[in-house]
């Protein structure tokens, strides 16, 4: 199957998309799996039949990425969970948009470049994540959570537009830096379900079960003492871990002060290095089970990232102005989706994004190749599908 064939009925779900956009967009995820070297417009501009100057152009409109992913994504497949990350993108130069101090965490220190907050989706049967809608965190915002606007403020921006057009996602995953009460408060107020990491020395507190004890004066208790890890008695166990048999599973239902709310909270007891690992869940019936599977499922953000910057030019972006860079971050992520389906479409490709890649990397040489031989050639160009040189120089996986 190829690209055009995978974009024409996403495509016509997006009523807003007019014939010179769909155009564009097949031409730009055609190139951007197809093209040799680095995702710049220049580089593009050769294996296209488009223009540089078109590309620009391009890049500089506005165009609705999550209506185009959620197209792309079909929620009957199984039940999906959201996933929400940031990734740093290196970039020198002093006149990019967005240029800051980051966090990475390859490097494990904050460094000079990009950051990109990513709304994901994955499918709890697959464990195949979707991207669904990327953007780019502005430069010079305090990190400082108690001032009046800071990149939390932008991350929950972020959060707040697109959680209403996102009805099909219930539970929501995310790293340990979003367990803060302004998340917690926006999650709830959307009616969905937050599993998030907390510290390992979080104050959690046993509610009070108990009643109102016979003679007892003033109000009746809340708590029945603060929650310890080094004590399970008063833990439920839940078995083992369902990917990683080593790590047991306890629950119990806690309060938070800090966050002003009851968590379903699940200790993670690693039994090969005596560690252990708080996740909390605003599900108050969620089963441990499930909560750590999700928080598992969570990893294939990183994946996700990963194949984007190996195939599709995610880090090599070259334009400067906002809307340029948005509209890259937002196209090389897509075509990772884009790609997928492709590759669970055709099962000579192996599940290989390797093999996608020189696969249309080869279609593309060789229509290149044909377009610029005589007219009484005897090669039917509409059989390159079915030639063997399709793979030429594909890696063994």
């Amino acid at each position: 199957m190829s690209i055009e064939a995978i974009l024409k009925p996403i495509l016509a779900k997006l009523f807003n998309v007019n014939k010179h956009q769909r155009t564009f967009l097949s031409e730009l995820f055609s190139v951007l799996l197809g093209r040799q070297g680095r995702a710049t417009f220049e580089n593009v501009a050769r294996y296209s039949r488009f223009t540089e100057l078109t590309f620009r152009r391009h890049f500089a409109t506005c165009f609705d990425w999550l209506a185009f992913n959620k197209a792309c994504i079909d929620f009957t497949q199984g039940p999906f969970i959201g996933v929400v990350d940031c990734i740093f993108i290196a970039q020198s130069g002093t006149k990019t948009f967005g240029l800051d101090k980051f966090w990475s965490s390859c490097a494990g220190k904050a460094q000079l470049g990009l950051e990109v907050s990513l709304l994901a989706c994955v499918n709890t049967l697959t464990k195949q994540c979707f991207a669904l809608e990327a953007s780019q965190t502005p430069p010079d915002i305090t990190q400082q959570d108690d001032k009046p606007y800071s990149r939390l403020s932008w991350y929950l921006e972020q959060l707040a537009d697109c959680l209403p057009q996102l009805p099909a996602l219930l539970h929501w995953v995310a790293d340990g830096y979003y367990a803060k009460k302004e998340i917690f408060t926006l999650f709830v107020g959307h009616r969905r379900h937050l599993i998030t990491r907390l510290r390992h020395d979080a104050a959690l507190y046993h509610l009070w079960t108990k009643g109102r004890q016979p003679g007892q004066r003033g109000p009746t208790r809340r708590y029945d003492g603060k929650a310890v890890f080094d004590n399970l008695s008063r833990w439920q166990a839940e078995g083992t871990h369902p990917i990683h048999g080593h790590i047991e599973l306890y629950s119990a239902l806690l309060y938070s002060k800090h966050f002003e709310r009851r968590l379903r909270v699940v200790l993670l007891v690693d039994t090969h290095h005596q560690k252990y690992v708080l996740l909390a869940s605003t599900d108050e019936q969620q089963s441990a089970s499930q909560i750590a599977y999700y928080y598992h499922l969570r990893f294939q953000i990183e994946l996700f990232f990963r194949d984007a910057k190996q195939f599709t030019g995610l880090s090599q972006c070259q334009a400067r102005s906002d809307e340029k860079l948005d509209y890259h971050l937002n196209a090389t992520l897509s075509m990772v989706n884009v790609a997928r389906l492709l590759l669970a479409a055709d099962a000579s490709l192996l599940k290989s994004m390797n093999a996608l890649v020189r696969r249309e990397t080869n279609r593309r040489v060789w229509r290149l190749i044909y377009s610029q031989l005589s007219s009484d050639g005897s090669v039917d160009v509409n059989r390159l599908d079915s030639l063997n040189c399709q793979f030429w120089q594909r890696r063994a996986a």
